[in-house]
């Protein structure tokens, strides 16, 4: 939980990055209701890249980060969540389960990957 909230800290200062929804964050719409309901805000984050193409570079420039459906394992997935059709979500959608990897190698290798995709 704490990795995945420093995390989502630090997609929120990417300018690239939008519809950054991680409840643990104070500006999340769900932030107050979740502070009643847990006690920790969990894993997964998400949020959206600019379109198809730079999520698909996004995940394919990561090298921690599985891309995968599959959450909560001790592996850090992702995923583009519009590939598969019948969601209501653009098509630079992503889901990030955030597993136990080393919050600094992980947090790098998101930088860098975010970096590659939009060049």
């Amino acid at each position: 939980c704490t990795t995945a909230l420093a995390l989502a800290e630090a997609l929120a200062r990417r300018a690239e990055v939008t519809g950054l929804r991680y409840p643990g964050l104070p500006t999340d719409p769900s932030h107050v209701v979740a502070g009643r309901q847990m006690r920790r805000f969990g894993s997964v984050v998400s949020f959206e890249l600019a379109d198809r193409e730079t999520a698909e570079r996004f995940l394919s420039a990561l090298r921690l980060v599985d891309d995968a459906t599959s959450f909560g394992g001790v592996r850090s997935t992702a995923e583009r969540r519009g590939r598969w059709g019948g969601d209501a979500v653009a098509e630079g959608f992503i889901r990030f389960s955030v597993g136990a990897e080393d919050p600094e190698d992980l947090l790098a290798d998101v930088e860098q990957a975010l970096d590659a995709a939009v060049r």
